[in-house]
């Protein structure tokens, strides 16, 4: 058995770095007065920024750390085998920890937080390939929680019947060039209806977005004259992401 001290020290001992680059960082920006005055002549915003640079952000990046920290342990403590686990402290674990620690703080999304816990977790669980949890963390650094939430919802579309052929395909509005009667009896899920809080123009930057990362594919190009951004299905790119960021129920 092995309790996984090691781990655990190097993770504080990381957290503590990170910290105390943050709090350096503020000092830093306190002591160039010649700074401070410029920003704080800003119109508008001037004393904001000041404030936020003068420490007030520093405190928001430890924070989101902090909360990212509890949610980790947390879920590491829960995991049946945890004790039964040997990752020892080198390069792999410090380059990975840094990486999050650096996403983490700069994102305000306690969602996105937590899908780093996920990632963080299953790469302490399983101890896959550092190299793949790194492509993977840096892919989610990447994107939105807008982006996961299509994404999931994109794996869990019904297969369609031919002429799609099995395909989980979907759109995201109901624009479109040709019937789509005259060529499938199944109506083709419109996953706009899912998310009424994003804009049809905001959807369209989610899927390109999404298909240039391999996420998504752009299944209406060349079917019965339709046009780009028409239709669309999830990758197999797609659905190894998603394991990576979904809880995993034990």
């Amino acid at each position: 058995m092995h309790d996984n001290k090691k781990v655990t020290d190097h993770i504080s001992t990381q957290t503590d770095l990170v910290v105390s680059g943050i709090t350096k960082a503020s000092s830093a920006y306190c002591d160039k007065f010649p700074l401070r005055a410029a920003i704080q002549a800003i119109p508008v915003l001037g004393g904001s920024l000041d404030t936020l640079l003068a420490g007030l952000g520093a405190k928001y990046q430890y924070e989101r750390l902090e909360h990212f920290i509890i949610d980790l342990s947390r879920r590491l403590e829960m995991a049946k085998i945890c004790n039964q686990l040997v990752i020892e402290p080198g390069e792999p674990l410090f380059d990975f920890t840094v990486q999050v620690f650096d996403a983490v703080i700069k994102s305000r999304s306690e969602e996105k937080q937590k899908l780093f816990a996920t990632l963080f977790t299953h790469q302490v669980l399983n101890n896959y390939n550092w190299d793949e949890a790194g492509t993977a963390a840096r892919l989610l650094n990447e994107l939105t929680p807008m982006h996961v939430q299509l994404l999931s919802l994109a794996m869990n579309v019904k297969p369609c019947p031919s002429p799609f052929d099995g395909l989980r395909v979907f759109k995201i509005s109901e624009e479109s060039n040709i019937s789509e009667d005259n060529f499938t009896a199944t109506p083709i899920p419109n996953l706009s209806k899912d998310l009424p809080a994003i804009s049809p123009s905001a959807l369209k930057m989610i899927c390109s977005e999404l298909i240039a990362r391999g996420l998504l594919h752009d299944e209406g190009i060349g079917r019965w004259s339709t046009g780009n951004m028409q239709y669309f299905i999830s990758t197999d790119m797609a659905q190894w992401f998603l394991n990576w960021i979904i809880e995993q129920e034990n």
